[in-house]
């Protein structure tokens, strides 16, 4: 038994767990609540759009955007596979330091999302008509579902690019900035609405304005990103070189997401169709509020579940598989904290979805309390699945999280139809329930070990993990620990490259938490991995001590050993050596 495998039988009180979860638990705080704020403004849009036009034209308008709704999905699509795809790719270059790679993959998937948008708008404008028929239009509310689609095709590029930016720039750790933009073009958005509405009564077209227009403005705060050389996103040559992952590669990650809302547009046009069939304008309108409603919820959802994209594919790109686990545990409680407290509230008080709408249709008043709270429960196993389905996306097994979806689907939409004769205008909200339990079962049942982790921390591949503050003592707990796993060698590069420069360059006062690890990989190398809290890089301005650049490299590069390569992870920073054993 050779000296790695013998410390796998290391006694667990020599791993602590509780001090990288204090890490993640931080780190994921920015990729939750900056990225919830700001989609918090963005998906106001279609919420005020709902609001100030149900004010000032009235239910049939309302009814009309929801008959249109369904293409958001749509373009979600694209945005799906172009933003979180080419974002968890972007983490995992993160994970292992490849800057070039990361630089092309984001280029490939802006050019092939524009691309595919563009050609998507000037089909739809072309058949607009039949997709009308299709999206379930009535004669009621033909005409301004019309008009509301032409003015949001000619924003469609700004739109998904809008979307997807917030996944991108989130994985190359800017997430404020995607706030930021999100904020600039809800507000622009709303201010339109308010003036074109209510003051210059411009009719529909004004809301679908204030959204293409508030996109655009949004894409603008977005450029600011590129002020920085040293992102990895980058604009660069889109020609793939050896060892760069194809679009195929890169729009994976992103499949199940897509999926979901291919998905999702199809079942609101069979709820749609069904809510017209039983109640006319009235079953539209319900479909309005409940929609704004999920986008609520949605916001609370997606901002936590989405940080799995970054966190976990960041983890893996490392090689930690711990970590990996680590961050599903913590998002998947975290999450169930933050999405309880709106859940219970709208249970006991449904009310509160009601009274901005200022409905005063008495079939909507009566069938929308007991709607609004089988959504809320629902929603609850719709985070759990999400979150988990997010993980299975950015860990490399998007099979399997297509398949949920696939059985969601499977089990939803029909259910809606069969549920019509019996539950009326609720069948789809009791149909989501069924479909969101069915799912469940799958995961946790033929999803091979997707539990492992939540409930405690697992030691995996990891072969040290130490918990304390940067100075003095840790350093020498770190030399003492390490030397029961590395060879003297090792331990001098150790000693050499990372704590003793670190230990050199630490401000007067500062002693910020930190973890030390050592890792066996895949790929049969080990690391050694030190993590601390700092958004600056200590060692910046030590001779010979700057970052490691790989460069423009015409073949693929693989991670030097016995180097310490210093990098920001996760909002951290990181000092990691690989071994080649």
């Amino acid at each position: 038994m050779n000296r790695y495998q013998t410390a796998s039988f290391m006694k667990m009180s020599g791993f602590d767990f509780r001090a990288e979860n204090r890490l993640v638990q931080r780190s994921s705080y920015r990729y939750i609540f900056p990225p919830m704020i700001g989609m918090i403004f963005a998906q106001s849009a279609p919420l005020v759009d709902c609001i100030c036009v149900s004010g000032t034209l009235g239910e049939e308008a309302l009814s009309a955007i929801a008959t249109v709704s369904p293409l958001a999905y749509f373009l979600n699509i694209i945005a799906s596979l172009g933003g979180i795809g080419c974002g968890v790719v972007i983490s995992r270059c993160s994970g292992s330091g490849e800057k070039e790679k990361a630089a092309r993959a984001f280029t490939r998937s802006l050019l092939m999302m524009i691309l595919v948008t563009v050609i998507l708008s000037i089909l739809t404008g072309i058949f607009i008509d039949p997709v009308l028929r299709y999206l379930s239009a009535t004669p009621e509310n033909y005409g301004y579902a019309r008009e509301y689609i032409l003015v949001s095709l000619a924003g469609t590029v700004f739109m998904v690019l809008n979307f997807a930016g917030d996944y991108i720039l989130a994985n190359d750790n800017n997430e404020n900035l995607a706030m930021a933009g999100d904020i600039t073009g809800a507000v622009v958005n709303m201010v339109i609405d308010y003036v074109g509405l209510y003051v210059l009564h411009l009719g529909i077209r004004a809301a679908a304005f204030g959204t293409v227009f508030g996109s655009f403005c949004c894409c603008l705060v977005y450029l600011l990103h590129f002020r920085k050389k040293d992102r990895l996103c980058r604009i660069v040559s889109p020609k793939k070189k050896p060892g760069d992952p194809g679009l195929l590669e890169i729009f994976k990650p992103g499949s199940p997401e897509a999926l979901m809302y291919c998905m999702l547009g199809l079942q609101l046009i069979v709820q749609n169709f069904v809510l017209s069939e039983d109640g006319g304008t009235s079953g539209l309108g319900n479909s309005a509020v409940i929609e704004n409603l999920m986008l609520f919820l949605t916001i609370i959802i997606a901002g936590i579940s989405d940080a799995i994209y970054p966190m976990a594919a960041a983890y893996q790109g490392e090689g930690n598989r711990s970590g990996m686990l680590i961050t599903k545990r913590t998002l998947l409680r975290t999450g169930m904290m933050i999405l309880g407290i709106p859940v219970i509230l709208l249970i006991a008080l449904p009310g509160l979805m009601i009274i901005p709408y200022g409905i005063s249709d008495p079939v909507m008043l009566s069938t929308l309390p007991y709607a609004i709270r089988i959504v809320c429960f629902t929603n609850i196993l719709v985070f759990i699945n999400t979150t988990l389905i997010d993980y299975l996306s950015a860990t490399e097994q998007e099979l399997r999280a297509n398949l949920a979806l696939i059985i969601q689907n499977a089990v939803e939409i029909p259910l809606i139809l069969l549920l019509n004769r019996w539950a009326g205008m609720n069948s789809p909200w009791y149909a989501s329930l069924l479909a969101q339990i069915a799912v469940l079962v799958y995961l946790f049942g033929f999803c091979d070990n997707l539990s492992v982790g939540i409930k405690e921390y697992r030691q995996e591949n990891l072969l040290l993990l130490l918990g304390g503050r940067l100075g003095p003592a840790f350093h020498e707990e770190i030399e003492a620990a390490s030397g029961e796993i590395l060879t003297n060698e090792q331990l001098s590069l150790i000693r050499e490259k990372m704590l003793k420069p670190l230990l050199k360059s630490i401000p007067e006062g500062a002693s910020p938490e930190c973890t030390y690890t050592i890792l066996k990989r895949e790929d049969e190398r080990a690391a050694a991995i030190l993590r601390y809290e700092s958004k600056k890089d200590y060692l910046g301005a030590e001779p010979g001590m700057s970052e490691i650049d790989f460069g423009d490299q015409e073949t693929e590069v693989q991670i030097p050993f016995d180097t310490c390569i210093r990098s920001e992870f996760l909002g951290m920073r990181r000092m990691m050596i690989v071994f080649n054993i």
